[in-house]
């Protein structure tokens, strides 16, 4: 018996995948600002910053990274969490990037004498940020693109055609 899956009918997976990780990354960003807070960090980046930055660059590779998420054929689970972990790993970089432009320092980062002290700064930033943050929110970001692709797709498609039996 062959069963055509229904999640890989889906339209506008992109669009999908990108507002559901741009909401994700708001929760996220408070709870690692909350955290931080708690251990005792300098908060370098004020909230509505950071948020405001973590929805744009989630969202941005939610898009990207989303149709290959919500495509993958059955098995799904290891390939939408690999999507998902490889998607934080990607957009880190980036999100790094912003963090120091949109940060308080960014005038005395960006006018250091030479590009290599430029860069030193910059990887000595992603390195930490990957320690801190990021390898547990690519762990966390695979387990929601499970969760996307093995429920939250099908949930969707079901109400799409529950409200097409009432009309």
């Amino acid at each position: 018996m062959n069963h055509e899956d229904t999640a890989l009918s889906i339209s506008n997976p992109r669009l999908l995948a990108g507002v559901y990780f741009a909401l994700l990354a708001v929760i996220a960003t408070c709870l690692v600002d909350g955290f931080l807070y708690l251990m005792g960090a300098k908060q370098f980046l004020p909230l509505f910053k950071a948020t405001l930055l973590a929805v744009v660059v989630a969202g941005c590779f939610g898009a990207i990274f989303g149709k290959h998420i919500i495509y993958s054929k059955k098995p799904y689970r290891r390939k939408a969490f690999a999507y998902g972990f490889l998607m934080v790993l990607v957009a880190l970089p980036f999100y790094v990037l912003g963090f120091l432009y949109l940060s308080e320092g960014y005038t005395r980062w960006i006018h250091t004498d030479t590009l290599s002290q430029q860069l030193l700064n910059y990887f000595f930033m992603l390195f930490y940020s990957f320690i801190i943050a990021g390898l547990w929110l690519a762990i966390a970001a695979g387990f929601a693109a499970m969760y996307l692709r093995g429920h939250l797709v099908y949930d969707i498609l079901h109400s799409k055609y529950l409200r097409r039996k009432r009309l």
